[in-house]
């Protein structure tokens, strides 16, 4: 296993990128970035960050936030799973995870985001009371999600949650199908 050798960002981050210090919500392949544009514009008070693995997408979802005017949200084309770690600890108020591949190839299961050593990656740059937010339509990737944040001893499961209208463009593809979408939210505790 090779070892993380870059020393993680500097914990003032999130200042230095928004010139600010509200609260930080990150999500994970924003796709097309239409929730990330809504949620930012929804919420002025809170600053947005996106990691998009896609090139192209990344400058797609930039261009639409300057087109749009959003000065609270970023975007960075990233490997989610090597800058979390990079992440300061308790420094990110909420994530999103919403509609990840599910890498349906049994070759390609190694893929998948919702492990275990990602979702421990995930709690340890929460804040206490930080939330974790899940969805997908796929039922058996949801289980594993679930057995994943389950299994992780610093967060708990909040109250059942029923499925959120969102508009993006899995979102409605789903609803399109018929599809039931399953969401799941866990919050960090101290």
């Amino acid at each position: 296993m090779r070892e993380l050798l870059e020393p993680p960002l500097p914990d003032d981050c999130w200042r230095q990128l928004f010139g600010n210090d509200r609260p930080v919500a990150v999500e994970i392949g924003p796709g097309r970035g239409e929730f990330l544009a809504d949620a930012a514009r929804r919420a002025p008070d809170r600053n947005f960050f996106a990691i998009e693995h896609s090139a192209s997408r990344t400058g797609e979802v930039a261009q639409r936030l300057q087109r749009l005017g959003i000065g609270n949200a970023r975007i960075l084309c990233a490997d989610a799973t090597c800058l979390l770690a990079l992440v300061p600890e308790r420094s990110v108020d909420t994530f999103y995870v919403l509609f990840p591949d599910p890498w349906w190839k049994r070759r390609h299961h190694k893929r998948r985001l919702m492990t275990p050593a990602f979702v421990a990656t995930l709690r340890r740059a929460l804040r206490d009371g930080g939330i974790i937010e899940v969805m997908t339509d796929v039922a058996e990737y949801f289980g594993l999600a679930v057995d994943a944040l389950g299994s992780d001893r610093g967060l708990q499961p909040l109250a059942d949650v029923a499925p959120r209208a969102l508009q993006t463009s899995f979102a409605r593809k789903a609803a399109n199908r018929g599809a039931t979408i399953y969401r799941t939210i866990y919050e960090r505790i101290s």
